[in-house]
């Protein structure tokens, strides 16, 4: 099986020159089908590799095959030269018929979760599979095409690794690590909603590293929330579900259009005043950083802060955060914490980043060069 792997290394327009000597061009080249270096383009560019051509070569062939363009003689011959080669190419790429389903864990808006076992090999990971018919509209291509791109950027253990991408006539299909853990918000379940705060600060100093993963590939998550971030076998996490990432422009903000981001109970004010077309509609990855305080409120609190018991209460009160943020006497929290909570559910320009985060009191205990090496917290 193909596997799917990229790593963005530079833009092949700013590396290239048409007067570099025949052997540079011919090894930037190489790079670029391996997905080492990135094109530019109108749409901001991306970095492209082997299975990127071959899936544009298999369209571009099905394209020709319609009776209209088979009329056309260049057409015509292109299509009986290379069909042998696509038939070939077809044979070696992954598939459905690969895969037997042991388990379907999760559903969506836009895509169903299995957990399946492929068939030659006996291998398990976690299948994506995403229908085209809904994903036909504008925003959903791009959030699917989005996604995808930054699970074949990535090369951090805070991500999962993306091991196929492939599709037929019906569904997309994005095939990645099993992570048999579940996701925090099983685990937040079984400890009936509340962690002590030595539990709280492991789970959340890894969520910081992951959420700053996501921004160092060029991205804003804009779905950080206790589902989406998985537990692989040894009890580390993992950020996983881009499909509402947005690409960030040379301006570190995002400028397009807002449409259902997210869980409602996560989303930070300046997201919020972005999807209600307000004056200041650019917002940056300050807002995973805000999903990250909501998170930590509902670890010792067990309730979300803003919670209103309606959608519009509720985003009334994340928009009104100043009078509606309360701290509950009990469970009693340190200072340390609530310091925590106060430097993230704030104003986008107070609110703390990745480097403010590592230097907080409350993670000051933290050996943020060696999380993935120390000793994990057991699983119940």
């Amino acid at each position: 099986m193909l596997k799917f792997k990229y790593a963005s290394q530079g833009s092949l327009k700013t590396m290239m020159s048409s007067a570099d000597p025949i052997t540079s061009r011919s090894s930037r080249l190489n790079q670029l089908f391996q997905g080492r270096v990135s094109l530019c383009g109108p749409q901001g560019g991306g970095t492209l590799g082997r299975e990127v051509f071959l899936e544009a070569l298999l369209l571009l062939y099905q394209e020709c095959m319609s009776p209209e363009l088979m009329k056309i003689h260049h057409v015509a011959n292109f299509v009986k030269k290379f069909s042998e080669v696509v038939s070939e190419l077809r044979d070696m790429q992954p598939g459905p018929a690969d895969f037997e389903v042991c388990a379907v864990v999760g559903r969506g808006h836009f895509a169903e979760v299995q957990v399946v076992r492929e068939k030659a090999t006996g291998d398990v990971c976690a299948l994506k599979v995403m229908e085209k018919a809904v994903l036909r509209t504008q925003e959903n291509v791009v959030f699917h095409e989005e996604e995808r791109r930054v699970l074949a950027l990535n090369s951090s253990p805070w991500i999962p690794q993306l091991l196929y991408a492939f599709q037929d006539t019906e569904r997309v299909y994005l095939a990645m690590e099993y992570l048999p853990g579940g996701d925090l918000m099983s685990l937040l379940n079984r400890y009936e909603d509340q962690f002590d705060e030595s539990m709280a600060q492991f789970y959340l100093a890894e969520l910081v590293e992951a959420i700053h993963a996501v921004h160092q590939l060029g991205y804003v998550h804009r779905d950080v929330k206790p589902e989406n971030v998985l537990i692989d076998r040894t009890g580390h996490i993992k950020l996983a579900d881009f499909g509402s990432a947005a690409r960030l422009n040379a301006n570190k903000t995002v400028e397009t259009p807002t449409v259902n981001v997210g869980n409602q109970d996560f989303i930070s004010p300046e997201v919020l005043a972005s999807m209600n077309g307000g004056s200041n509609s650019t917002y940056g990855v300050e807002c995973d950083w805000w999903s990250l305080g909501v998170i930590a409120y509902e670890m010792i609190y067990t309730r979300s802060p803003f919670s209103g018991g309606s959608s519009a209460k509720t985003i009334q009160n994340i928009v009104n955060f100043q009078r509606s943020l309360k701290f509950p006497e009990e469970p009693r929290a340190s200072k340390q914490f609530l310091d925590l909570l106060q430097s993230l559910l704030c104003g986008s320009k107070q609110r703390l980043g990745f480097q403010g985060l590592r230097c907080h009191s409350f993670f000051s205990s933290v050996d943020w060069n060696h999380l993935r090496q120390g000793e994990e917290i057991p699983l119940p």
